[in-house]
């Protein structure tokens, strides 16, 4: 492999450079790679991905000899500095020649791949490799500026991937044992991480950053990919008191780095900098391009009146102190839309394209099929998902004429109970009699969800008959009951003559425990949107929610099951902050569980859907002119397999909370952005590779 070497450090320098030498020696002597280096005359950090434009450059040489073998060595001694390649020292093995250009890191990559060493070499440069640096590069602030990273991205401009290098030192006091262990574990890792570039279409560089603390070691110091912790400057310059003798104003280059390090210490979330304060090693896999965003597309159109007479409008009729109010309107706004909450637009002109959030009571139903340009956030038939007998008989019927559906095993087989009365359960049961038979054989668990509540209400564990039957009692008993203030206390319960409707399911009862949260249960909450008629899209960013104790299962003496610890419904738990984590921060579960995961909630989506405009027509109807946002719950279980658990419309958004209210704000966004708009503009949806909605169907 030939590996071109480069930094934005200079030459060698105990002040400057002090770290390079140590590195050099590792692969000269426990490597088989062709080293070629190309370096800055001079230190040229905090420069980024500069070229000095119109000057003509000049190359100068040093020479090295492995000089790391003993702690007391002239560490970084060289000779030179030559004109031109010294003959005595060029072709000598024992010297290791270093070229230094006049110019920027970016610059030394450049020539170093293009006009230095690929004549003299066996082949062309394979990787550059850029540091390593004397300080870290880790946070947004340090790699939008590093000379170190600056020349990784220009080796990548020339069609050569490549690795930034960096050294995160706490004094300095270069101990020799720590820099040849980093120097060892830096070769390894580069080995390895050359090989994941090679595999990889997307990745174009990795950023790694390496600690020099006592605790590192090649065999217990953690690795770890993490991303770019976002911070932001004040300003790194201060004004001076007095002009100069010119009268000119004078600015001193004043960077706060205590401040940059104490945001990196306040920020717990995992990225290079938390990787770094915990002494690990971090690495970062990068793209080289800007990254494009999408909140504005389209024409844009200078003729003021041409624009006034095409206005879109958002009609938004919730209240503006709804936890949905502001991401909802935000995404418009900077789309140019006109904001109103006046419901008479929608009689006016049909020539002006109207998107109307509100509740599904709001929505204008005759306007629907009267206005073109009338666009709603809600479809009007889809009990065949959101009831859950009807999404039970959805599924069974699909599954019977599909078999190999992933939706037969995501489903438990799910039984149904029409019960108007406490005392008709029995009645109920001789129509359902194979679930009487199943549960009479006493070896199941099973779970009781009333079809049409919401928030966990009435839903039951139970394993036998009799239990079943108290708890239609108790529902029945609890709705009679007045608290202190005359008023009724379902205490979780049901109204039982109105919801009728119950299905009966056998009870998952191997979930997914984490000891990082306590063992507690935990169900996926996925947002779904539907668009037209119909296009389905799974938002990657997946919550959490987790019941409020640990998960245990039901002692066999228990006359009625306790449900602590089986709902995971947030508005059950005590307290303002119940446990919700976004499913990609999820402790104590690998990326590549997650992404199985992951993959059968978009194959579960997908199958659902088609049931749903298969078998149940009359009680699912897409709209073209409708996009609706379901909220889907999923349970994973101990083998991580996914089960289906409900379809919810208009799902309570602020269930995420303050601290993640930002993936309802992307949500909202891409789905404006992405789908709402294209379709009141009539225009095709533009695709997006970094889209956090995923289309399954």
């Amino acid at each position: 492999m030939h590996v071109l070497l480069t930094n934005d450090d200079g030459p060698l320098n105990d002040k400057l450079c002090p770290y390079m030498k140590y590195l050099v020696d590792e692969i000269l002597t426990s490597t088989d790679w062709d080293l070629s280096i190309v370096v800055p005359d001079q230190q040229r950090s905090w420069i980024g991905k500069a070229h000095f434009a119109g000057k003509t450059l000049s190359a100068s040489y040093i020479y090295t000899k492995i000089s790391t073998l003993e702690p007391n060595a002239a560490i970084n001694a060289y000779e030179g500095p030559f004109h031109r390649p010294e003959p005595k020292f060029h072709n000598n093995a024992e010297y290791q020649e270093w070229c230094l250009i006049n110019s920027t890191p970016a610059a030394c990559a450049d020539i170093g791949i293009h006009h230095l060493y690929t004549h003299t070499k066996e082949k062309p440069v394979d990787l550059v490799i850029s540091g390593p640096n004397f300080g870290k590069n880790s946070s947004n602030l340090y790699i939008l500026a590093s000379g170190t990273v600056g020349a990784a991205m220009e080796a990548v401009t020339h069609g050569i991937k490549a690795i930034a290098l960096s050294y995160a030192f706490n004094n300095l006091d270069h101990d020799y044992y720590i820099l040849k262990e980093a120097a060892k574990i830096s070769v390894k890792l580069i080995a390895k991480l050359y090989k994941e570039l090679q595999r990889s279409e997307e990745v174009d560089l990795f950023s790694v950053n390496i600690p020099l603390v006592d605790s590192l070691d090649i065999k217990t110091t953690k690795i770890s990919y993490a991303p770019i912790l976002q911070n932001y400057w004040k300003s790194i310059y201060s004004p001076l008191g007095e002009p100069n003798e010119k009268g000119q104003l004078q600015f001193s280059w004043t960077p706060d780095f205590k401040k940059v390090y104490k945001d990196g210490m306040n920020d717990l979330e995992h990225t290079d900098s938390r990787v770094l304060l915990e002494e690990g090693i971090s690495v970062t896999p990068l793209k080289a391009a800007f990254k494009v965003l999408e909140p504005l597309q389209g024409e844009i159109k200078l003729d003021d009146e041409e624009e006034q007479e095409s206005e879109k409008t958002f009609l938004i009729t919730i209240p503006e102190e709804s936890y949905i109010y502001e991401p909802l309107v935000e995404p418009f706004k900077k789309l140019g839309y006109k904001i109103t909450s006046d419901k008479s637009i929608i009689e006016g002109s049909s020539d002006t394209p109207v998107f109307h959030y509100g509740e599904y009571e709001d929505i204008d139903i005759d306007s629907i099929s009267e206005n073109p340009n009338y666009y709603i956030p809600s479809y009007i038939y889809r009990k065949a998902l959101i009831r859950k007998h009807y999404l039970a008989n959805t599924i069974h019927h699909y599954v019977t004429k599909n078999p190999e559906s992933v939706l037969k095993q995501a489903v438990p087989e799910s039984y149904q109970l029409e019960v108007d009365y406490a005392e008709f359960l029995d009645d109920a049961l001789d129509d359902a009699y194979e679930l009487r038979e199943e549960i009479n054989q006493g070896d199941k668990l099973w779970i009781l969800k009333p079809s049409m509540s919401d928030k966990g209400q009435g839903i039951r564990l139970f394993k036998t008959i009799d239990q079943l039957q108290d708890i239609f009692n108790s529902f029945e008993e609890g709705n009679d009951e007045e608290d202190e203030n005359g008023e009724h206390d379902d205490n979780n319960g049901i109204i039982l003559s109105q919801l009728r409707h119950f299905i009966v399911q056998e009870y998952k009862s191997s979930p997914l425990l984490l000891e990082d949260y306590d063992n507690k249960k935990f169900h996926l909450r996925t947002y779904v949107v539907c668009l037209g008629d119909l296009k389905v899209f799974v938002y990657k960013n997946i919550l959490t929610l987790f019941a409020g104790s640990p998960f245990t299962l039901p002692s066999s003496e228990d006359d009625s099951i306790p449900m602590d610890g089986h709902l995971t419904n947030t508005c059950l738990q005590e307290g303002d902050n119940p446990l919700v984590v976004p499913f990609w921060k999820l402790q104590g579960v690998s990326t590549e569980s997650k992404t199985q995961v992951f993959n059968q909630v978009c194959s579960i989506v997908k199958e659902l859907f088609t049931a749903a405009t298969s078998v149940d027509k009359m009680n699912f109807q897409p709209l073209s002119n409708a996009i609706e946002i379901f909220g889907i719950d999923f349970l994973v279980n101990s083998d991580l397999s996914v089960t289906l658990l409900e379809v919810n419309s208009y799902p309570d958004f602020k269930q995420t909370g303050d601290d993640l209210k930002e993936l309802i704000y992307e949500l909202f966004e891409r789905t404006v952005v992405e789908l709402v708009d294209p379709l009141v503009s009539k225009k095709d949806r533009v695709e997006s590779n970094d889209s956090s909605l995923v289309q399954v169907l």
